[in-house]
């Protein structure tokens, strides 16, 4: 075809994405594919209009107004108001509020308060106003996490605003998506989207490859893997944080020696060269370099001669570590933890945590520290910041730590190095995510900020299978 585009290699409407994904992650990948917020991060880390076109604030930074798109409906044929759109964001903030009973604009009162955040919501005429107790200079950027979601909830199932609607959702294990041929960015080239949950990486790297899914997440430990057997694989950026905690109400979280000298033992180069095969950057700091610009300033805390010099006073310190008894990721960095501990002189034991059976009672965590993975929420420093913050909340909370006022860096490598040093959350790697790619996926792009909210998959398309 002289002159233009290949016939393999122009955009198609139609066909069904089979995706297999983890289940722990389903809704974030899956969220923002149904509903949609008022701003959001493009690749750039820059905020841009979504379903608020115009907003601006007043002089004290704490009174902001949105101005709506229009001809905008809800997935039930409900249009957007400034009515439905306070209340859809308030039910949201707030789903203990929400009885059942079908979603009704005419009796939401004009004026609500947020006390989740503390914010006071208020239709206006062609939008919704938000007033804070104190200034806010970020508050569309904030606005685009994936918290504040617009959804209108009914008996039958959650409407969004967004480019799918949910046909069928199995929680955890099994959801189906239809495409929004009404959408008002224009319908996706995919009919529908069929998401599988739970199953185990190898089983999703052969589904892959015999054709039964197009697209699939893996491990970002497998990602070698996957390229040596010739499946493309994309990765994001690196955006969900792998650490120590030490919880609340355990004689260990009270040592603070023996918090540093866990920090200090931990070998991170060697966990991200040979657990993570690679895929993954060693941690100084909860935020990854992307996002912070900073991270180089904190200095590698590892070094088994300076725990050593922590512990020597102690009576055999020993430790108990959880990990998640399903994830092989867990596991093999508590178990390569516990040898550079031992190295240091703390007795450390890796312990697997079983979730408990479906209506059984929770046994009391038989363990000292454990480790997590969390996913960042935002690819801006000072929201990143703020949401590691609030996960990690119930840990720290007794340091008094505080949140970023501004988006300096200064303050922001302030209040990060405060938290780091108190030794609660321990870094150990940041991580990326990893998908494998069918050869019919055509169009993947997947923005950095993009990333930590869900797939962006409206724009990809399938090619069409030869006849």
């Amino acid at each position: 075809m002289p002159g233009g585009l290949r016939a393999s290699e122009r955009p198609s409407y139609g066909g069904t994405l089979r995706e297999e994904i983890d289940a722990g992650e389903s809704e974030a990948q899956i969220s923002r594919l149904v509903f949609e917020t008022l701003t959001e991060i493009d690749g750039r880390g820059e905020v841009r209009p979504l379903l608020a076109e115009t907003w601006e604030r007043d002089a004290s930074m704490r009174r902001w107004k949105f101005h709506l798109r229009s001809g905008v409906r809800f997935h039930d044929g409900t249009p957007l108001t400034p009515v439905s759109a306070v209340g859809a964001l308030y039910v949201r903030i707030h789903p203990d509020i929400h009885d059942g009973t079908p979603f009704a604009t005419q009796n939401l009162v004009a004026e609500l308060v947020n006390a989740d955040d503390d914010w006071r919501l208020t239709p206006t005429s062609d939008g919704l106003q938000i007033e804070t107790p104190s200034p806010e200079t970020d508050l569309p950027a904030t606005l685009a996490q994936r918290k504040y979601i617009l959804i209108r909830h009914s008996k039958e199932t959650d409407a969004g605003t967004g480019p799918f609607k949910i046909e069928r959702w199995d929680v955890m294990k099994h959801a189906v998506l239809a495409a929004n041929l009404e959408y008002w960015g224009g319908r996706p080239f995919l009919d529908a989207i069929d998401a599988e949950m739970g199953r185990t990486a190898r089983d999703r790297m052969i589904d892959l490859e015999v054709g039964k899914a197009e697209v699939i997440e893996l491990p970002a430990e497998m990602a070698r893997r996957a390229g040596d057997e010739k499946i493309r694989v994309e990765t994001t950026p690196a955006h969900d944080l792998l650490a120590v905690i030490f919880p609340p109400g355990r004689a260990a979280s009270d040592n603070a020696r023996l918090r540093e000298a866990l920090s200090r033992a931990i070998d991170r180069a060697g966990i991200v060269n040979l657990v993570l095969q690679k895929q993954g950057e060693a941690a100084a700091g909860w935020l990854p370099q992307w996002v912070s610009g900073i991270e180089f300033l904190f200095a590698d805390p590892g070094g088994v001669e300076a725990a050593r010099s922590l512990v020597k006073d102690m009576s055999h310190p020993s430790l108990v570590l959880g990990y998640d008894s399903v994830d092989a990721l867990q596991q093999g960095v508590a178990e390569r933890i516990a040898v550079n501990a031992r190295e240091a002189g703390i007795a450390l034991t890796a312990s697997p945590i079983v979730a408990p059976a479906a209506g059984a009672r929770p046994e009391h965590p038989k363990y000292d520290v454990r480790v997590v993975r969390v996913s960042l929420r935002s690819p801006l420093p000072r929201q990143a910041l703020v949401g590691l913050l609030a996960d990690f909340a119930t840990v720290v909370g007794g340091e008094k730590i505080g949140l970023p006022d501004s988006e300096s860096a200064e303050e922001i490598y302030a209040r990060e190095k405060a938290v780091i040093e108190t030794y609660r959350v321990v870094p150990i790697a940041h991580l990326p995510r990893v998908y494998g790619l069918g050869p019919r996926v055509r169009n993947w792009a997947i923005p950095a900020g993009a990333a930590m909210n869900g797939l962006p998959l409206a724009d990809v398309w399938l090619e069409r299978e030869a006849q």
